[in-house]
């Protein structure tokens, strides 16, 4: 399951070629315990930038996906750390500028497909 998410990012990853400038990426697999950790920093071709660091056991997933834009002001972090108890979906959570709001689980596959929306939609206008 694990490598065959890597394998996923990686084809993800494959796909954005076109949209991303550098890429800084590792991924570490223990299968005596069933785990994965994928972590590294994306820098798009419009100078965004995304730092991320994903556990994936089994049972758990946990994450953190930051994106900046070229001044490295934070445009959204998607985050799985339990210190929004307030949030409905809790402990899954999004930042953003204008503060956290509820957001529900998500891979780094989801975010890559947000962050090409993004800047597709940028390209666009």
């Amino acid at each position: 399951m694990i490598i065959d998410y890597f394998e996923k990012v990686r084809k993800k990853l494959a796909r954005l070629k076109w949209l991303i400038d550098r890429e800084v990426i590792e991924t570490e697999y223990d299968e005596d315990v069933n785990l994965g950790i994928i972590g590294g920093t994306i820098t798009f071709k419009d100078g965004t930038v995304l730092n991320f660091k994903e556990i994936i056991s089994l049972t758990e997933r946990n994450y953190r996906f930051h994106y900046m834009d070229k001044e490295n002001r934070l445009i959204y972090r998607w985050d799985s750390a339990p210190h929004h108890k307030e949030v409905k979906t809790f402990p899954y959570h999004l930042h953003t500028s204008g503060g956290v709001v509820e957001c529900k689980l998500v891979s780094l596959v989801d975010v890559l497909s947000k962050i090409e929306n993004i800047i597709i939609d940028h390209l666009e206008k």
